[in-house]
């Protein structure tokens, strides 16, 4: 999401000092298997300096470093055996700050690579046995990528690629192809919501087959660029389609129904509760119940007891402790093949309803409904009892926690069938991208007396993949708030700028103050405060949104050490009365995608604020590309600012037959020739100058090198 808007200039005066925090542009691979060791490369901008590699928990360690650039590093991660299977957030620190967080999953199965090249049938990477989690990218924008496998007759696969969502940007399609190349099996998106395709096939012939992933080009020749990395998941493994309900309330015994595909391998089932990273569907504004807090530093596990089971349907009791903290919980399954992570469900404190016992009578107060919408055209009604000026918000979560297609719209009428309020989505848009199908009203009704909220899908579809969670409580339309960048960063003693975004739910309107609460001693941040014409809508091209922004400076006097801070942003209206007041939060941000595009989010645990030394001089180019043709030279010109004329000055990453040397240097302006040998790889590389001064290192942004055909 682009994020347009007005920006308020708080200050007048001399320009704030600009640090070059690092930042990271792509994790390979997206994962590795718990128990392993994993060589890990990680790509992005500014990344000399480097003074280590964090996770979100200690079951991940930074163990090597066996290489480094300013925009690539690559260093061995230990995985330990009991770490939490699934996502988690991973970030670089430097001595010019702390990079955004990118994502490595931890997975239950063998990892392998792809080895490139492998774009024909007879290059394909063989895929020796099952179950495997296939690490590979498309680089480029014609790269293809093909597997090979034997199976016998019977056998049933499913392919499964992991890549929205997990920390990469492409958008791939899934072919599945016979001995002879011919396709058997196609799919681009498995849902209306999850553009990661997926396969599932029994073979009847026994043989050698084919998988191609190759992607998503569309009109305009898609290039995803650095974001290109996947998982592909291929084995016997189950398949949920659906589960029921979505809602659970603690203390309360729960039948859990699921129905899906491979089920009858499963032996166990479990819920954890839901880790920062494991956030795949927050959009602003969200409306799921979201935790801004660290993970927990146990994982705690409510086991189910299985008491059903059939390749397609099981059924599975949980006994929900009463001191089972409220929110969102992850569904495993475990067989002998590994564990999956099959469905998100809620844990909640208010009073739950099945669809029939909500049906039956009229319901008040704060309460969770589960419902499905279990045939095409189903609309289903429910009778709220409501009191008169007592504010009622009604509002659905379903496709946030993964149900694959509802579309849901909230109508409200009152006893006799005149509407008074309707939504379809929380905030339009498209797909995982881009908008919150979900729906939201808020209404404050005049008198005592009954209304009836109707659920429905907006075109009146139907069936699996249509449950819901239809929720209530008392509240009037508000707005919340969120801080870029990820990690904000100072220079010791100077100033500099946090960007406030400002969503506004729906109904909500006024002026917002915002202000910066616990910074260190002696330091002080201004306030600003947004205007009552400063709206959250979509742009005139329906792909963007308008997010009004407004930027607070903090100032830092010498006294504030180096380090590492937890402050807090926070806003309230300005109406007289309204006390209500908004934290901040800072996300992890993925994307954008094509630069047109919302982002992936994550929730973090706090707005961090690095203060650093002050950057030790700057290293830049007017170009960001130079060519170069086989057997010839090229020169390029560097610009060094406050770096001392007896640093030493390299240049980075250049590739086998390209030889680099300084041919003048004089004031700030320094010329490097760049040769090639006559049988240089033709291409395009990333390349960088570095200058080393002693205590640090400064890098210059990545410098495009074309390699090209003698003439």
């Amino acid at each position: 999401m682009r994020l347009h808007g007005v920006l308020l200039l708080l200050w007048v005066g001399a320009a704030v000092a600009e640090p070059q925090p690092p930042r990271l542009a792509r994790l390979y691979p997206l994962g590795g298997q718990a128990g392993t060791t994993v060589s890990l490369e990680i790509l992005g901008e500014r990344l000399s300096n480097v003074t280590g590699v964090e996770f979100d928990c200690e079951d991940l360690v930074w163990k090597m470093m066996t290489f480094s650039s300013p925009h690539r590093l690559v260093g061995d991660v230990a995985i330990s055996s009991s770490a939490a299977l699934g996502l988690h957030t991973a970030r670089v620190r430097t001595l010019d700050g702390s990079s955004n967080s990118g994502l490595i999953n931890v997975t239950p199965f063998r990892n392998a690579t792809e080895v490139e090249p492998n774009d024909k049938v007879d290059r394909a990477t063989p895929i020796s046995s099952f179950p495997v989690d296939i690490q590979g990218r498309l680089d480029k924008a014609p790269d293809i990528d093909i597997f090979s496998f034997k199976v016998g007759a019977g056998q049933r696969l499913v392919f499964d690629l992991k890549a929205i969502e997990d920390g990469s940007a492409v958008e791939a399609r899934m072919l599945l192809l016979d001995g002879t190349g011919e396709r058997i099996a196609f799919n681009d998106d498995r849902d209306d919501y999850n553009e990661n395709p997926l396969i599932e096939h029994v073979f009847s012939v026994a043989g050698t087959y084919y998988l191609m992933l190759d992607q998503y080009r569309g009109p305009r020749g898609f290039n995803f660029g650095k974001l290109s990395a996947y998982t592909l998941r291929v084995g016997d493994i189950p398949v949920v389609a659906s589960s029921y309900p979505r809602g659970i309330a603690r203390g309360v015994d729960t039948i859990l129904r699921i129905h899906g595909t491979g089920l009858n391998s499963i032996d166990s089932l479990y819920l954890t509760e839901l880790r920062q990273a494991e956030y795949r569907r927050m959009t602003y504004p969200y409306t799921m119940p979201i935790r801004f807090a660290p993970d927990p530093p146990a994982i705690i596990r409510i086991g189910g007891e299985i008491k059903k089971r059939s390749p397609g349907e099981m059924e599975a009791l949980f006994r929900i402790p009463d001191a089972a903290r409220v929110g969102l919980w992850r569904l495993s399954l475990k067989g002998p093949g590994g564990e999956v992570h099959a469905s998100t469900i809620e844990i909640t404190d208010v009073p739950v309803f099945d669809e029939k016992t909500a049906e039956s009578s009229a319901v008040a107060g704060k309460f969770l409904i589960n419902g499905t919408l279990a045939a095409s055209g189903e609309k289903d009604r429910y009778r709220i009892q409501v009191r008169a000026r007592q504010p009622l918000q009604l509002w659905t979560v379903a496709e946030q926690i993964g149900v694959r297609h509802l579309d849901s719209v909230l109508t409200l009428r009152d006893a006799n069938g005149k509407k008074l309020a309707e939504n379809d989505d929380v905030v339009a848009g498209q797909g995982t991208l881009l908008g919150n199908p979900d729906s939201r009203v808020f209404f404050t009704p005049e008198q005592d007396g009954v209304v009836t909220v109707e659920v429905r899908d907006r075109t009146g579809r139907g069936g699996r993949g249509f449950e819901y969670c239809l929720k209530s409580d008392f509240a009037r339309p508000s707005f919340q708030l969120f801080t870029t960048p990820e990690n904000f960063t100072v220079v010791h003693g100077e100033a500099a700028e946090i960007k406030v975004h400002l969503v506004r739910e729906a109904g909500f309107q006024g002026e917002v103050d915002v202000w910066v609460e616990g910074l260190p001693d002696g330091a002080s941040g201004a306030r600003g405060r947004f205007r009552a014409d400063q709206l959250f809508e979509p742009n005139a091209d329906g792909a963007d949104m308008i997010i009004p922004e407004i930027a607070l400076r903090i100032e830092l006097p010498k006294s504030v050490a180096l380090g590492r801070y937890s402050i807090r942003v926070r806003g309230a209206p300005t109406v007289e009365g309204d006390k209500r007041i908004v934290d901040a939060h800072a996300t992890l941000m993925l994307g954008p995608l094509l630069d047109a595009w919302n982002f992936v989010r994550r929730p973090l645990p706090a707005i961090t604020m690095n203060v650093v030394r002050q950057p030790a001089g700057r290293l830049s180019s007017k170009t960001r590309s130079v060519r170069l043709e086989q057997g010839k030279s090229a020169i390029l010109e560097l610009t060094a600012e406050d770096i001392p004329e007896n640093a030493s000055i390299q240049m980075l990453d250049l590739p086998n037959g390209v030889r680099s040397r300084i041919v003048s240097r004089g004031g700030s302006l320094i010329t490097v020739a760049f040769e090639a040998e006559d049988r240089t790889a033709t291409g395009t590389y990333e390349i960088s100058a570095e200058a080393d001064i002693g205590t640090r290192h400064v890098p210059s942004p990545s410098i495009s090198l074309q390699i090209a055909a003698a003439k």
